[in-house]
């Protein structure tokens, strides 16, 4: 039996349990470190989830059941309950168990964000184009920030596009570094 609970390396506590015994010990510190490595997998599962959700239309998100929405359900079931079981596991408040955490925190951050895959656009820039365009149709009125931002992107592209025909026009024929980006 250890005096301080706090710094004892040979006993858990966990909820009214007490666990006597090195090996338990040891063991119940790679299960924190493990239940940090998960967390942060799943937390950048979900992140990365969401990101995509977020970017599509209402009506192709999925449903509880279905599709990238019922991918989040999911993810968020496994976040919540390793959180659960990380809570439990810290209640025993023991320095060592804490000292896991932290260190499975940064090798998991570490990891995950090391070797995630780069965020997926699921939609392209020209159909990011069609929808400003859509936007910028003169019967759209200008009644919030992002469709005024829309207009003003679309006149700035107008000039750009203005000013690459008439730099291929005064040189009498297109060029053709130019012509990829005169023909749609």
């Amino acid at each position: 039996m250890c005096e301080d609970k706090f710094t004892c390396a040979s006993e858990i506590h966990i909820l009214n349990y007490e666990i006597d015994g090195v090996f338990p010990f040891v063991v119940m510190l790679f299960i924190a470190l493990g239940l940090q490595l998960a967390a942060n997998y799943v937390w950048i599962q979900n992140s990365q989830n969401s990101r995509e959700l977020l970017q599509l239309p209402i009506e192709k998100r999925g449903s509880f059941f279905g599709g990238k929405l019922r991918w989040s359900m999911i993810w968020t079931a496994v976040s919540t309950l390793i959180w659960i079981a990380r809570i439990t596991l810290v209640m025993g408040s023991n320095l060592y168990i804490f000292i896991c955490v932290l260190i499975g925190n940064l090798i998991g951050v570490y990891y995950t964000q090391s070797t995630q895959p780069q965020d997926h656009r699921i939609r392209s820039t020209a159909n990011d184009i069609l929808v400003m365009l859509k936007r910028g149709r003169p019967e759209s009125e200008c009644q919030d920030e992002i469709k005024c931002t829309v207009k003003k992107a679309l006149r700035e592209l107008k000039r750009a596009m203005d000013a690459l025909d008439q730099t291929a026009t005064s040189i009498g024929e297109l060029s053709m570094e130019y012509e990829p980006l005169l023909a749609f």
